[in-house]
């Protein structure tokens, strides 16, 4: 037995051995630090700067080199100074910008990239202007109505919306909200947050004021965007390609939102307010990426060539023309058949990178502008025999290849019953009630 255990101990020694001698000729794995930029807890990705100009400390944390790129919508880029613009990792960092006072008259934007490899994180600033005497201008009730059709100087929400319909943009459905923090929280609800995008490229209307992007509605309780209101018009056409810029949106709260670009649940990412609609600039166009204008809609028969929603998408389009068309997309989230038949009903799916998403069971498409679409007047001047609106809607369960017929169709009156919001109040004179097929060439 002794015999036994040394030969065992023999072996076992040997076996340790041919071990080291292997590892000692192994060469060591190479860790491979990979891009990352933390914004320290805390920072805003949208900031508002004093008219009077001030310095503020971006503070992140970036794992590799990084660098900035910026965007304004002014011609001059001295009323700003970047400093450092750019650094090295590992380290703790704080980029500091100084802004100038501003006395031009006119808004200034700024959105600044902070770059590292494949990784980019984009910060927003916007600084309203000084009137003469020294002090901020804000403007009067009746400077607020959008009379170029396309346009507003002000980068939050006119506060008429749903208190006075005496003006406030267009396309606006009527809410009252509060300004809880940095968000906008429903007045009378809860769950709903709204957020105002203006062009982050600089995009000016046909009056020179400062172009407006997006409105968005968005359900805490379905994880989804409830509707978003926009302007269309040829001024937010260029050569711009997608962006494919998914991100969170900074004016709605991040843990309410998807947590992943990633899809699922048989559906794809379906953009309210399309990337093909804002093509004027990229920066604009990374704005309808947030995931607030994000609903999941299926991908087989829904959102993909000849799927429903992107063939109404298409018919849409041809609704645009030299006056400006005025549009509400919206999402539907109860029981709900159509005009055809087909029916949906309420369900919680995965969807980027959640499980609680409220799939809708309906989409709509509300229109609104001009019958000849080339008056050259905006909606307050026009007789409500001048104007057309009405709601297209479709269940998220019609076939593709359905093409856009009367059958779509319902009055604005009658989907608001539905969906109990209250749409154009800023448009008094709207024929919400009535609509014409023909009207639409259906």
């Amino acid at each position: 037995m002794k015999k036994n255990h040394s030969i065992r101990r023999a072996y076992i020694l040997v076996s340790c051995l041919i071990c080291a001698c292997l590892s000692s000729c192994t060469p060591e794995a190479e860790t491979v630090t990979k891009a990352s930029i933390v914004f320290e807890e805390g920072q805003s990705l949208a900031v508002n700067v004093t008219p009077e100009g001030e310095v503020i400390d971006i503070r992140f944390n970036s794992t590799l080199e990084w660098t900035t790129e910026f965007a304004t919508n002014t011609p001059e880029n001295d009323w700003f100074q970047i400093v450092p613009s750019s650094g090295k990792g590992g380290s703790d960092s704080v980029c500091k910008i100084k802004f100038t006072e501003n006395g031009s008259g006119k808004e200034r934007h700024l959105t600044l990239h902070i770059l590292s490899m494949d990784v980019s994180k984009k910060l927003l600033f916007a600084q309203k202007t000084l009137t003469d005497d020294g002090q901020q201008d804000r403007p009067d009730d009746d400077e607020i109505e959008d009379d170029d059709n396309t346009g507003d100087d002000n980068v939050t929400p006119p506060a008429a919306s749903g208190q006075s319909g005496k003006y406030g943009w267009y396309e606006l459905p009527q809410f009252k909200y509060n300004q809880s923090g940095s968000y906008m929280i429903d007045a009378t609800d809860s769950d709903l947050y709204y957020a105002h995008h203006i062009c982050a490229g600089g995009e000016r209307g046909p009056g020179g004021k400062t172009a407006r992007n997006y409105t968005v509605c968005f359900s805490a309780e379905h994880h989804c965007p409830v509707w978003v209101a926009a302007p269309r018009h040829s001024m937010y056409a260029g050569s711009q390609k997608r962006t494919d810029a998914y991100t969170q949106d900074p004016d709605i709260p991040a843990n309410i939102q998807y947590e992943l670009k990633d899809a699922d649940s048989g559906c794809n990412n379906g953009h309210m307010l399309g990337s093909a609609e804002r093509t004027s600039s990229r920066a604009t166009n990374e704005q309808v990426f947030y995931f607030s204008n994000i609903a999941p809609q299926y991908s087989d028969t829904f959102n993909t060539g000849g799927g429903a929603w992107n063939t109404l998408e298409d018919w849409v389009d041809g609704q645009v023309c030299s006056d400006t068309l005025y549009v509400v997309i919206g999402a539907y989230f109860d029981k709900y058949t159509d005009k055809r038949g087909n029916s949906a009903s309420p369900k919680k799916i995965s969807f980027g990178g959640r499980s609680d998403v409220s799939c809708p069971t309906m989409f709509y498409y509300i229109l609104m502008r001009t019958k000849s679409g080339s008056s050259g007047k905006s909606l307050s001047q026009c007789k409500a025999s001048e104007i057309k609106c009405a709601a297209f809607v479709r269940s998220h369960e019609t076939e593709k290849g359905t093409k856009v017929s009367s059958q779509d169709l319902m009055s604005v009156s009658d989907l608001e019953k539905v969906t109990g919001f209250t749409y154009f109040p800023n448009v008094p004179h709207a024929p919400k009630s009535t609509y014409s097929a023909s009207d639409w060439g259906l």
